[in-house]
Protein backbone atom coordinates (compact mmCIF):
# COMPACT_ATOMS: atom_id res chain seq x y z
CA UNK A 1 0.00 0.00 0.00
CA UNK A 2 1.35 3.37 -1.01
CA UNK A 3 1.26 5.78 1.92
CA UNK A 4 -0.66 9.02 1.36
CA UNK A 5 1.67 12.01 1.04
CA UNK A 6 2.57 14.33 3.88
CA UNK A 7 1.22 17.86 3.38
CA UNK A 8 3.36 20.89 4.18
CA UNK A 9 1.25 24.03 4.61
CA UNK A 10 2.98 27.39 4.40
CA UNK A 11 0.52 30.24 4.43
CA UNK A 12 -1.67 29.72 1.40
CA UNK A 13 0.85 27.36 -0.18
CA UNK A 14 0.54 23.60 0.20
CA UNK A 15 3.13 21.02 -0.85
CA UNK A 16 2.83 17.24 -0.95
CA UNK A 17 5.87 15.28 0.25
CA UNK A 18 6.25 11.52 -0.06
CA UNK A 19 6.97 10.13 3.42
CA UNK A 20 5.91 6.66 4.57
CA UNK A 21 5.99 5.29 8.13
CA UNK A 22 9.59 4.12 7.78
CA UNK A 23 10.62 7.58 6.59
CA UNK A 24 8.90 9.06 9.66
CA UNK A 25 11.05 6.88 11.91
CA UNK A 26 14.30 7.51 10.03
CA UNK A 27 14.01 11.25 9.26
CA UNK A 28 14.93 13.71 12.00
CA UNK A 29 13.27 17.08 12.38
CA UNK A 30 16.52 18.74 11.32
CA UNK A 31 16.63 16.73 8.10
CA UNK A 32 12.98 17.49 7.43
CA UNK A 33 13.65 21.21 7.88
CA UNK A 34 16.22 21.02 5.10
CA UNK A 35 13.61 19.49 2.81
CA UNK A 36 11.21 22.28 3.76
CA UNK A 37 13.93 24.83 3.01
CA UNK A 38 14.46 23.38 -0.46
CA UNK A 39 10.72 23.42 -1.17
CA UNK A 40 9.82 26.87 0.20
CA UNK A 41 13.08 28.83 0.26
CA UNK A 42 12.60 29.65 3.94
CA UNK A 43 15.92 29.27 5.82
CA UNK A 44 15.78 26.37 8.27
CA UNK A 45 17.06 28.65 11.04
CA UNK A 46 14.11 31.01 10.50
CA UNK A 47 11.30 28.50 10.25
CA UNK A 48 8.93 27.06 12.82
CA UNK A 49 7.18 23.74 12.19
CA UNK A 50 3.90 22.99 13.92
CA UNK A 51 1.97 19.75 14.10
CA UNK A 52 -1.31 19.23 15.91
CA UNK A 53 -1.00 22.65 17.52
CA UNK A 54 2.45 22.03 19.02
CA UNK A 55 5.79 23.46 17.89
CA UNK A 56 8.43 20.85 17.09
CA UNK A 57 11.73 21.91 18.63
CA UNK A 58 14.23 19.03 18.93
CA UNK A 59 16.01 18.77 15.56
CA UNK A 60 17.58 15.44 16.55
CA UNK A 61 14.23 13.69 17.15
CA UNK A 62 12.57 11.64 14.37
CA UNK A 63 9.30 12.86 12.90
CA UNK A 64 7.51 9.81 14.31
CA UNK A 65 8.27 10.97 17.86
CA UNK A 66 6.01 13.98 17.24
CA UNK A 67 3.12 11.74 16.24
CA UNK A 68 3.34 12.63 12.55
CA UNK A 69 1.87 9.99 10.24
CA UNK A 70 1.49 9.58 6.44
CA UNK A 71 -1.28 11.86 5.23
CA UNK A 72 -0.84 14.35 8.08
CA UNK A 73 -0.46 18.12 7.64
CA UNK A 74 2.52 20.02 9.05
CA UNK A 75 2.34 23.81 9.18
CA UNK A 76 5.39 25.96 8.47
CA UNK A 77 5.78 29.51 9.73
CA UNK A 78 8.64 31.61 8.40
CA UNK A 79 9.74 34.06 5.73
CA UNK A 80 12.16 33.87 2.83
CA UNK A 81 15.23 36.04 2.59
CA UNK A 82 14.60 39.77 2.23
CA UNK A 83 12.75 40.67 -0.96
CA UNK A 84 15.54 42.92 -2.19
CA UNK A 85 17.84 39.91 -2.40
CA UNK A 86 15.46 38.12 -4.73
CA UNK A 87 15.32 38.49 -8.48
CA UNK A 88 12.42 40.59 -9.79
CA UNK A 89 9.27 38.64 -10.68
CA UNK A 90 8.44 38.84 -14.38
CA UNK A 91 5.03 38.56 -16.04
CA UNK A 92 6.07 35.13 -17.26
CA UNK A 93 6.93 34.09 -13.70
CA UNK A 94 3.53 35.25 -12.47
CA UNK A 95 1.75 33.31 -15.20
CA UNK A 96 3.72 30.17 -14.43
CA UNK A 97 3.09 30.54 -10.69
CA UNK A 98 -0.63 30.84 -11.43
CA UNK A 99 -0.50 27.57 -13.35
CA UNK A 100 1.36 25.89 -10.50
CA UNK A 101 -1.21 27.15 -7.99
CA UNK A 102 -4.02 25.81 -10.14
CA UNK A 103 -2.37 22.38 -10.37
CA UNK A 104 -1.63 22.31 -6.65
CA UNK A 105 -5.20 23.30 -5.79
CA UNK A 106 -6.59 20.34 -7.72
CA UNK A 107 -4.05 17.88 -6.29
CA UNK A 108 -4.48 19.15 -2.72
CA UNK A 109 -8.28 19.08 -2.93
CA UNK A 110 -8.15 15.52 -4.25
CA UNK A 111 -5.83 14.52 -1.42
CA UNK A 112 -8.15 16.07 1.17
CA UNK A 113 -11.20 14.28 -0.24
CA UNK A 114 -9.69 10.87 -0.94
CA UNK A 115 -6.85 10.22 1.50
CA UNK A 116 -8.94 8.69 4.30
CA UNK A 117 -11.42 7.13 1.87
CA UNK A 118 -8.65 5.29 0.04
CA UNK A 119 -7.16 3.93 3.25
CA UNK A 120 -10.61 2.77 4.33
CA UNK A 121 -11.27 1.09 0.98
CA UNK A 122 -7.97 -0.77 0.96
CA UNK A 123 -8.48 -1.94 4.54
CA UNK A 124 -12.10 -2.99 3.93
CA UNK A 125 -11.18 -4.84 0.74
CA UNK A 126 -8.50 -6.82 2.56
CA UNK A 127 -10.94 -7.59 5.37
CA UNK A 128 -13.43 -8.80 2.77
CA UNK A 129 -10.82 -11.14 1.31
CA UNK A 130 -9.57 -12.36 4.67
CA UNK A 131 -12.88 -12.86 6.47
CA UNK A 132 -15.72 -13.18 4.03
CA UNK A 133 -13.91 -15.28 1.46
CA UNK A 134 -11.59 -17.37 3.63
CA UNK A 135 -14.25 -19.21 5.58
CA UNK A 136 -13.59 -17.44 8.88
CA UNK A 137 -17.35 -16.94 9.29
CA UNK A 138 -18.25 -20.59 8.86
CA UNK A 139 -20.46 -20.47 11.95
CA UNK A 140 -23.15 -18.65 9.96
CA UNK A 141 -25.64 -20.42 7.73
CA UNK A 142 -25.32 -20.03 3.98
CA UNK A 143 -28.14 -17.49 3.71
CA UNK A 144 -26.77 -15.18 6.39
CA UNK A 145 -23.22 -15.44 5.07
CA UNK A 146 -24.36 -14.77 1.51
CA UNK A 147 -26.26 -11.68 2.66
CA UNK A 148 -23.24 -10.33 4.54
CA UNK A 149 -21.02 -10.98 1.56
CA UNK A 150 -23.43 -9.21 -0.81
CA UNK A 151 -23.73 -6.18 1.50
CA UNK A 152 -19.97 -5.82 1.99
CA UNK A 153 -19.30 -6.30 -1.74
CA UNK A 154 -21.70 -3.47 -2.58
CA UNK A 155 -19.98 -1.19 -0.05
CA UNK A 156 -16.65 -1.92 -1.73
CA UNK A 157 -18.06 -1.31 -5.21
CA UNK A 158 -19.64 2.00 -4.18
CA UNK A 159 -16.43 3.18 -2.50
CA UNK A 160 -14.33 2.18 -5.52
CA UNK A 161 -16.70 3.96 -7.90
CA UNK A 162 -16.57 7.22 -5.93
CA UNK A 163 -12.79 7.20 -5.56
CA UNK A 164 -12.14 6.19 -9.17
CA UNK A 165 -14.50 8.84 -10.56
CA UNK A 166 -12.99 11.53 -8.34
CA UNK A 167 -9.47 10.60 -9.45
CA UNK A 168 -10.52 10.56 -13.10
CA UNK A 169 -12.14 13.99 -12.82
CA UNK A 170 -9.02 15.41 -11.16
CA UNK A 171 -6.75 13.91 -13.81
CA UNK A 172 -8.91 15.41 -16.56
CA UNK A 173 -8.79 18.83 -14.89
CA UNK A 174 -5.01 18.71 -14.55
CA UNK A 175 -4.60 17.42 -18.10
CA UNK A 176 -6.71 20.35 -19.30
CA UNK A 177 -4.28 22.90 -17.86
CA UNK A 178 -2.14 24.09 -20.76
CA UNK A 179 1.46 24.81 -19.83
CA UNK A 180 3.56 26.53 -22.51
CA UNK A 181 6.93 24.93 -23.37
CA UNK A 182 8.85 27.63 -21.48
CA UNK A 183 6.91 27.00 -18.25
CA UNK A 184 9.08 24.05 -17.28
CA UNK A 185 8.35 24.27 -13.55
CA UNK A 186 4.62 24.17 -14.17
CA UNK A 187 5.01 21.30 -16.64
CA UNK A 188 7.05 19.38 -14.09
CA UNK A 189 4.47 20.05 -11.35
CA UNK A 190 1.74 18.80 -13.68
CA UNK A 191 3.69 15.61 -14.38
CA UNK A 192 4.19 15.03 -10.66
CA UNK A 193 0.50 15.55 -9.90
CA UNK A 194 -0.56 13.19 -12.70
CA UNK A 195 1.94 10.58 -11.56
CA UNK A 196 0.66 10.75 -7.97
CA UNK A 197 -3.03 10.48 -8.88
CA UNK A 198 -2.35 7.75 -11.43
CA UNK A 199 -0.45 5.74 -8.81
CA UNK A 200 -3.50 5.95 -6.54
CA UNK A 201 -5.74 4.77 -9.37
CA UNK A 202 -3.38 1.86 -10.10
CA UNK A 203 -3.38 0.94 -6.43
CA UNK A 204 -7.17 0.89 -6.33
CA UNK A 205 -7.32 -1.24 -9.48
CA UNK A 206 -4.85 -3.76 -8.06
CA UNK A 207 -6.89 -4.17 -4.88
CA UNK A 208 -10.11 -4.49 -6.86
CA UNK A 209 -8.48 -7.20 -8.96
CA UNK A 210 -7.34 -8.97 -5.78
CA UNK A 211 -10.94 -9.10 -4.58
CA UNK A 212 -12.06 -10.45 -7.95
CA UNK A 213 -9.37 -13.15 -7.97
CA UNK A 214 -10.20 -14.15 -4.40
CA UNK A 215 -13.85 -14.62 -5.37
CA UNK A 216 -12.77 -16.91 -8.18
CA UNK A 217 -10.41 -19.04 -6.09
CA UNK A 218 -11.78 -19.04 -2.55
CA UNK A 219 -15.13 -20.63 -1.84
CA UNK A 220 -17.47 -19.55 0.98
Amino acid sequence: MTAPPLTLQWGRERYTLKYDEEDMRDTTLGQFKEVCREVTGVPSTRMKLIFSGATMKDDSSPLASYGIYPGATVKLIGRKEDAEKSAPVTAQDREENALIHKIDDIANHTTDVLSSRMQAYLADAQLYIDQFLSGSLDGLNDGALSEIKSTERKKLDDAYMFINETLMQSLLKIDGIECPPEAEKARQRRRQAVKLLQSWMDQMDRKKESVKQAELTISI
